[in-house]
């Protein structure tokens, strides 16, 4: 197969979906590997990481579950995009799944033009780190940003490693400091969702962005609420009590 494909692993243990997806990303012009279970997903990561594009992972798989892959791919690999395929629609699996490290949500049943879709912007996102030019470390509130690390280095000295996804994020707020950001307009830019998808998914970003550059994340003072809209960065700010 040609080197400049992108490279899609499918991770799902329902053989119809899982071989459908294949079929019909391969016919987009992606190589494809499909596995069905979490811990041969787990052993193709470890061997594939550094050319794997993008993962469509299912959260109920046999032996090990989407959950336990999504924490052990984001210890190897914090850059490869990983779009959440489940079943499972309830609002607290979605934000578990993000808090772990996904990327993107969608629920079963699923329409494939959009799960086509999702994972070509994610594969585009993916890419939006390498350097162009810019000041390579970014001062974002207390701590430094490196955007082409793809890290986060707080005020006394721990690293911490971001997805891209997390780092575009980040970069919209730098780009746009004392600015009121929507919610729907973050949907926007970062996922290209509509407005009319569920808001929780940037609040979830927010909040792990937080823990990074606030001294208290429980009462920011740089990645500022601003109700019923959405947030606002301010980089320099004075600490409340």
């Amino acid at each position: 197969m040609s080197n400049s494909k992108e490279f899609l692993l499918i991770v799902e243990d329902e053989e119809s979906i899982g071989e459908g997806l294949q079929y019909n990303f391969e016919a987009e012009g992606f190589e494809v590997a499909l596995v069905s279970d979490g811990k041969d997903a787990i052993q193709f990561i470890k061997e594939n990481y550094d050319k794997i594009s993008t993962i469509i992972l299912d959260l109920m798989l046999p032996q090990i579950d989407g959950y336990e892959i999504l924490k052990k791919t984001r210890i190897l690999a914090e850059r490869i995009p990983i779009l959440v395929l489940s079943a499972k629609s309830l609002e607290v699996d979605r934000i578990k799944a993000f808090e772990l490290g996904a990327d993107d949500y969608v629920t079963k049943p699923f329409s494939l033009s959009e799960i086509i879709l999702r994972v070509k912007r994610l594969v585009q996102r993916r890419k939006w780190y390498k350097p162009n030019g810019k000041e390579s470390i970014q001062k974002f509130g207390s701590s430094l940003f490196d955007p082409e690390q793809l890290t986060i280095t707080t005020s006394d000295g721990t690293t911490h490693r971001i997805s891209p996804t997390e780092g575009l994020l980040v970069q919209i707020f730098i780009e746009n400091e004392n600015k009121i950001l929507a919610r729907t307009d973050l949907l926007q830019k970062v996922w290209q969702y509509e407005a009319t998808i569920e808001t929780r998914t940037v609040d979830v970003f927010v909040g792990k962005l937080r823990k990074y550059i606030e001294k208290n994340a429980a009462k920011p003072i740089h990645i500022i609420s601003v109700r019923g809209v959405g947030y606002t960065y301010v980089t320099n700010s004075v600490e409340k009590n």
